[in-house]
C-alpha cells in the first residue's frame, strides 16, 4: 500500500514539474500590447491610437509591407508601417532609449528616459526611422536630419503647358534647391498620353530624380536621401502648397492625410511605382 501511494505521488509531483516548466509567453513579445521590458511606438500623440511594441533596437522600421514594422494594437494607425508615422512613445524599459530621424540610428534624435511617456518632438513627430535601446543620443554616426522651413508659397493655383512650370511651382523647386539641395527636379515634357489637365501638363508636378539615373533603383543611401525629401515636402504641404508626394511605391496626400502614407496602385515598375524619382504635385484648378 505504502509503495502504491509513493508511486502515486511521485507522478503527481513529474506532472506538477511538467506543467510548471512549460514555456510562457514571453512578456516582451510583439503582440500590440505596451508590457514591462518594452519600447513602445504609438500611431497618435499622449499614447493613443495603435501601438507597436519592441525589446530590442531596430535599425530601420523599414518601408513597406510584409518587411516592415508595423503598428499592431487596436486603433488608428493599426496595419501601417512605423516608419514615419508614430507621433508619441512610452520607455518600459530600464534604460534610455533614443528615437533617430534616419535609419542606423542617425540624425536628429530624443532621448526617452526609463520609464518615461513622451509625446516626439517637432523633428521626429511622423519622421522617425529607428531606434536604439540603452542609448544616450550616441547613434551610429552618420549626417541626415530635415530640412529647414520654407517660406509660404505665395502664388495663386494656375495651369500653365509643360515643360513650363506655374508660378508656384517654380517656387516649389526654388525652395528644394535652396533648403535641401535637390536639384534635378523638373516639370518635363507634355505627356499625350495623360489628360491636358493632368499635373505633369499644367505645370503643377515636379520629378525629383534620386537614384543615379531614371529607371534604376537607388542605393540604401539614395533610398534614405528621397524619404528625407518626401517627408520634407510632406511636413510644409500647407507651407507650399503641396496636393500629393508619391516615393518607393508609397502616396501620401493633403486629403487623406490621416492615412499616413498609403500604398501607391496606378503604376509599376522602378519608374512607374516612383522607385527612382520623388514626384510632388501642387494644388491646381483641376485638382487631377
Amino acid at each position: 500500500m505504502f509503495k502504491r501511494m509513493t508511486l502515486v505521488a511521485m507522478m503527481g509531483a513529474l506532472i506538477s514539474v511538467s506543467f510548471s516548466g512549460a514555456p510562457a509567453s514571453a512578456a516582451t513579445d510583439r503582440n500590440g500590447s505596451c508590457e514591462s521590458g518594452e519600447f513602445c511606438l504609438y500611431y497618435n500623440s499622449n499614447q493613443e491610437g495603435s501601438v507597436s511594441d519592441f525589446d530590442s533596437s531596430i535599425s530601420d522600421y523599414g518601408d513597406e509591407q510584409p518587411s516592415c514594422y508595423e503598428f499592431k494594437g487596436d486603433g488608428n494607425g493599426k496595419g501601417l508601417c512605423v516608419k514615419n508615422e508614430a507621433a508619441s512613445v512610452w520607455n518600459r524599459t530600464g534604460n534610455p532609449v533614443t528615437v533617430y530621424f534616419n535609419s542606423g540610428y542617425a540624425g536628429p534624435h530624443q532621448t526617452i528616459a526609463a520609464g518615461a511617456k513622451a509625446n516626439l518632438n517637432s523633428e521626429l513627430k511622423n519622421e522617425n526611422a529607428s531606434h536604439k535601446l540603452n542609448d544616450s543620443g550616441s547613434g551610429g554616426g552618420g549626417g541626415g536630419g530635415t530640412y529647414g522651413a520654407p517660406a509660404d508659397n505665395p502664388y495663386p493655383s494656375a495651369a500653365t503647358r509643360a515643360p513650363a512650370a506655374t508660378k508656384r511651382t517654380q517656387f516649389v523647386d526654388d525652395q528644394i534647391r535652396s533648403l535641401t539641395g535637390e536639384k534635378d527636379c523638373w516639370v518635363g515634357d507634355y505627356r499625350n498620353d495623360e489628360p491636358s489637365t493632368s499635373n505633369h501638363n499644367t505645370g503643377n508636378a515636379l520629378d525629383c530624380t534620386i537614384s543615379n539615373a531614371i529607371g534604376t533603383y537607388p542605393n540604401a543611401a539614395q533610398k534614405e536621401q528621397g524619404w528625407k525629401l518626401a517627408n520634407w515636402l510632406k511636413k510644409y504641404a500647407s507651407k507650399l502648397d503641396v496636393r500629393y508626394v508619391i516615393w518607393q511605391g508609397k502616396i501620401w496626400s493633403v486629403a487623406r492625410s490621416s492615412e499616413g502614407w498609403r500604398t501607391y496602385t496606378a503604376g509599376s515598375g522602378v519608374t512607374g511605382g516612383h522607385y527612382d524619382h520623388v514626384h510632388v504635385s501642387m494644388q491646381n484648378p483641376y485638382g487631377d
